[in-house]
């Protein structure tokens, strides 16, 4: 199994054929900083988790919207390049537990056919979460393109953004408890690791985070 480097997937996100890299650049590479960052601090091996933040999003390489359905195409990417271990964290970043995997891939709009849902729901069901995939959804849920956030703030960008749903109460809960648990492990709150967090609400308005109407 080879091992995909840091040189090598900063590589992949330049060489992505999508017409506006910029926003989807910045937003994995905050992803991989919050990863780095918490990796470290539960001594995991915090140049992969780094990798695997720049990563997670690879199957938006081509379109910026393109549902759930960006998690299978990263997936199948990655292993078609024999990245296999990197590959996982494309189709975890997105659930916060197995029981909100149909949930997600059963609402409207993820572009996924049924056989492609029972393929997700039931690699997630027999792999589940290790703690580098709950790394990745904290990070995921701080790192966006104007900087890190706490996860409130993204939350609810990203709901307003996208809609909210039946299950996005859910997913709510569920990174909640994500957060929790990585706390517990760290003994304190995550963004004592990241002063980023009050610059970055200090500097951008709320207007620069939402769409205002």
């Amino acid at each position: 199994m080879k091992n995909l480097s840091i040189e090598e997937a900063y590589k992949l996100l330049e060489e992505a054929p999508r017409k506006n890299k910029e926003l989807w650049i910045k937003h994995s590479v905050n992803v991989a900083i919050v990863s780095e960052r918490l990796a470290e601090q539960l001594n995991l091996d915090s140049k992969k988790a780094y990798v695997f933040g720049l990563i997670h999003d690879i199957g938006r390489r081509q379109k910026e919207h393109v549902g759930l359905r960006h998690i299978l195409e990263g997936y199948k990417f990655l292993v078609d390049l024999g990245y296999e271990e990197e590959s996982r964290g494309c189709l975890t970043h997105t659930f916060y537990d197995r029981s909100l995997v149909i949930p997600n891939l059963t609402k409207e709009n993820t572009n996924l056919t049924r056989s492609e849902i029972d393929f997700i729901s039931k690699y997630i069901n027999k792999n589940g979460f290790n703690l580098y995939d709950k790394i990745l959804q904290i990070a995921d849920n701080m790192g966006s393109a104007s900087g890190i956030n706490t996860i409130e703030r993204r939350r609810t960008e990203s709901m307003l953004r996208y809609g909210m749903t039946d299950v996005s109460e859910k997913n709510l809960r569920g990174i909640f408890k994500i957060q929790n648990e990585i706390e517990n492990k760290l003994g304190y709150c995550i963004y004592r690791l990241f002063p980023e967090v009050s610059d970055n609400i200090s500097k951008t308005l709320i207007k620069d985070v939402i769409s205002l109407k």
